[in-house]
């Protein structure tokens, strides 16, 4: 009986997703591209077989390998859900099962990167960028898939809560039979265009409303005062604002707002960016520098940095730049929604001058 997994392409993203848009989604483990280890997990072997494999080229015995393992045993007719970068998510059914990456065609192994880098196919049968021709992208199989969904879908709007809990999974991969109806059902919503949820066809409207206001009533310091009042509205210990000319701000590196929260020994860095349209890049820039200025681990807190647009997307070389830096990209609809689901009571107060002292 056929299969569903879900399986994440985050791993050299501006990659990997063009490699999907082809029909293929990819796995990192380059080193082995060429072993046969595809042919180890499906042939009856067990683990031993496929551990003595990976020692062989040098890669340690972790539990990362488990995704390997999985994505090897991906078999035609399985169904696959791919999250993606912008809390969407698409649906594609396999078509062939795990090979190299070196039996890309010539015409499918040369193509251009979501950020326009010319991707390659290697005398070493690994794709490499052109720039970077000495070391391969580090993607190692591919499974040739079909889509199912017709497009990338909201999974706010279309996945049930079981689905998207199991989208919040850290790991790279995972098989989800048991969630098959929900899955079923996200299909089915997404060719009818009708969301899954009352709640998610009610805060749509809600979220375009609120949203025109902010851009509306707002200003770039105003929309910075919101931020951290959402900060503060969860539960934040102390959030503020720092000085845009503050001695700490070193070589464009930049933190509009800082929110800290005592109990989880974590620390929000968070760049704000205020306009239409799509947002590009040098928000990440400026986050990513302060990031990595300031620690990604102080005084025993985690800090974890945050770009919060108001604006309808982000460019394809912001998504590709947050993706390697590790930053979480939030625009215009997906703020307000926030707003709308922590409550929008008393929201006035973040404009108001007693909210403007940091």
């Amino acid at each position: 009986m056929a299969k569903d997994w879900l399986h994440r392409i985050s791993y050299e993203w501006d990659v990997s997703r063009k490699l999907l848009d082809k029909g293929y989604l990819s796995i990192g483990w380059a080193r082995v591209a060429n072993s046969g280890i595809q042919n180890v997990s499906t042939d009856g072997s067990d683990m031993k077989d496929f551990n003595s494999l990976l020692k062989k080229y040098d890669y340690p015995k972790d539990r990362s390998r488990w995704s390997l393992w999985r994505f090897c045993r991906f078999q035609k007719g399985d169904r696959v859900v791919v999250p993606l970068f912008d809390g969407k998510f698409s649906v594609y059914r396999v078509v062939e099962p795990a090979k190299s990456i070196s039996e890309l065609s010539a015409g499918l192994a040369d193509f251009e990167s979501t950020v326009g880098e010319r991707i390659l196919l290697g005398s070493d049968g690994l794709l490499h960028r052109e720039k970077e021709s000495v070391e391969p992208v580090d993607l190692g199989l591919i499974v040739r898939v079909e889509r199912i969904t017709k497009e990338d879908l909201s999974r706010y709007d279309y996945a049930d809560s079981a689905l998207t809990a199991r989208m919040k999974i850290r790991q790279t991969n995972a098989e989800i039979s048991d969630l098959r109806e929900s899955i079923d059902n996200a299909i089915e919503a997404g060719e009818k265009k009708r969301p899954v949820k009352l709640y998610a066809e009610s805060v749509n409207k809600l979220t375009e409303v609120l949203l025109d206001a902010i851009m509306r009533h707002s200003s770039p310091e105003k929309f910075e005062r919101l931020v951290k009042w959402y900060f503060q509205k969860i539960g934040a210990s102390q959030v503020s604002i720092p000085p845009k000319n503050s001695a700490d701000k070193l070589d464009e590196a930049d933190a509009d707002v800082i929110a800290e929260f005592d109990a989880l020994m974590t620390t929000f860095y968070i760049q704000v960016k205020m306009h239409d349209g799509e947002t590009s890049d040098w928000g990440v820039e400026q986050i990513s520098k302060y990031y990595e200025q300031h620690g990604r681990c102080m005084d025993g807190y985690t800090a974890i940095p945050w770009v919060i647009s108001s604006g309808t997307g982000f460019s394809e070389g912001a998504v590709a730049l947050a993706q390697r830096k590790g930053v979480r990209l939030i625009d215009g609809p997906e703020f307000a929604r926030m707003l709308v689901d922590v409550g929008i009571l008393n929201i006035d107060q973040a404009f108001e001058a007693r909210n403007e002292q940091t």
